[in-house]
């Protein structure tokens, strides 16, 4: 197993390789200029114990006594080079270490890669210790539901999982489900991420009446709040509200009256979440309508404005 520091920065998370060293009188030995000059010197070029000391302009005796020592530790190995007589050695860490106490503390880097305050805040009951806890719903492709539709948006959940990936880590569930099947195992009391609105999407049908933001059906299918009604295609709705099957739980829903409309709102808590975001204060229920456009004119959604 390798060992690593961890370094962050403005610019992020990183890591260098480290070698633990365990026996204290042999780290003294190599706590000195010769022994980092030698093991600095190795990490840039394979060489001979021969060429460091006339390199290094140091004593045959000093390289030999320094390297024997790192190799010795694991901090340098042997390299085997055709042709050459004499052992060619090389780095095998960047660094060296010694612990004076156990690691005693789980960090998930991708849990800190959540930045945005208010981001962490709309998804941080769907991550816990660093996986994500719930499941993502869409609908099935097969004929279903009392319209007997056909989900054409699954696809989307794709891109919100790449998204999630960034901080936290699977479930040992497998976590993406049809609205046919949460409804089999009776799933309803869990966090849930419903993609697709009431026609394709069973379960976006079962939780309408509790929405924040509806689904209506005039003489069209629309999204209808105190504003009024909202029947664009290009329209979709991120809301987000406690599971009214189970209040521990919350619900998110991603979805709009059209395909188009689905994925704005999908690209909205995604790609655009901070902007999406930007005013949200942890509430539930909570809602933003969103309008998808295509700027640069060539067929994809490029941009998301949010409606407060």
């Amino acid at each position: 197993m390798k060992t690593y520091i961890l370094k962050t920065d403005e610019n992020g998370y990183f890591v260098n390789d480290t070698k633990i060293i365990e026996n204290l009188g042999l780290l003294k030995t190599v706590a000195n200029d010769d022994a980092i000059k030698i093991a600095k010197a190795l990490s840039k070029k394979p060489t001979t114990a021969d060429e460091i000391a006339r390199n290094l302009k140091m004593p045959k005796k000093t390289a030999y006594f320094y390297v024997n020592k790192l190799l010795e530790l694991g901090i340098l190995a042997r390299q085997n080079v055709p042709g050459k007589k004499a052992d060619v050695y090389r780095s095998a860490t960047n660094s060296f270490s010694y612990e004076i106490g156990d690691a005693n503390v789980k960090l998930d880097i991708r849990e800190q890669n959540i930045q945005d305050e208010n981001v962490a805040k709309f998804y941080r009951r769907f991550v816990k210790n660093g996986k994500f806890d719930g499941y993502i719903c869409v609908g099935s492709p097969d004929p279903h539901g009392e319209y007997r539709a056909i989900a054409r948006d699954t696809h989307y959940a794709i891109y919100l999982a790449m998204f999630l990936g960034q901080f936290c880590e699977l479930p040992k569930d497998f976590p993406v489900l049809l609205d046919t099947d949460v409804i089999a195992r009776n799933l309803f009391k869990q966090n849930l991420i419903v993609v697709g609105g009431p026609v394709t999407n069973l379960i976006t049908r079962d939780i309408n009446n509790f929405l924040p933001m509806k689904f209506a059906k005039e003489e069209g299918w629309a999204l209808k709040d105190r504003e009024g009604m909202h029947s664009r295609d290009y329209e979709g709705v991120v809301e987000k509200i406690k599971n009214p099957f189970d209040k521990s739980k919350e619900v998110i829903m991603l979805g709009g009256i059209r395909n188009i409309g689905t994925l704005s709102a999908m690209l909205a808590a995604t790609r655009f979440s901070k902007l999406t975001f930007r005013s949200y204060n942890d509430e539930a229920p909570w809602h933003v309508l969103v309008r998808g456009y295509d700027i640069d004119g060539d067929g994809e959604i490029d941009s998301v404005e949010t409606v407060q």
